[in-house]
């Protein structure tokens, strides 16, 4: 997957806040090795997937439902962007590991 920077981070933090809290992580995992697969296959063809875009968090997220960005007193949104970020340490770690 391309480099993470913050957009990324609150455009999957975005994208979760549109379901239930109990299908977030999955589903952040799940964004996560789509922007690691279409990375691939950018890297591989030259060409964006054509479903997940060119390997980015970002692109992979505005392919779904999104909320407006709310400010950090929105809990909802901070306990989204926590998610986020323990989702790609978690991923982090994993890949070390291999």
């Amino acid at each position: 997957m391309r480099r993470i920077h913050y957009g990324d981070v609150a455009a999957l933090a975005r994208a979760l806040m549109c379901l239930q809290p109990e299908a977030r992580a999955a589903q952040c995992l799940r964004m996560i090795r789509e922007a690691q697969c279409a990375e691939a296959h950018r890297r591989e063809t030259g060409q964006a997937h054509p479903l997940w875009g060119s390997g980015s968090l970002m692109e992979v997220a505005r392919r779904r439902d999104m909320a407006g960005e709310p400010g950090f007193e929105d809990a909802q949104y901070c306990a989204a962007l926590r998610l986020v970020l323990d989702c790609l340490q978690e991923t982090a770690i994993r890949q070390r590991q291999h």
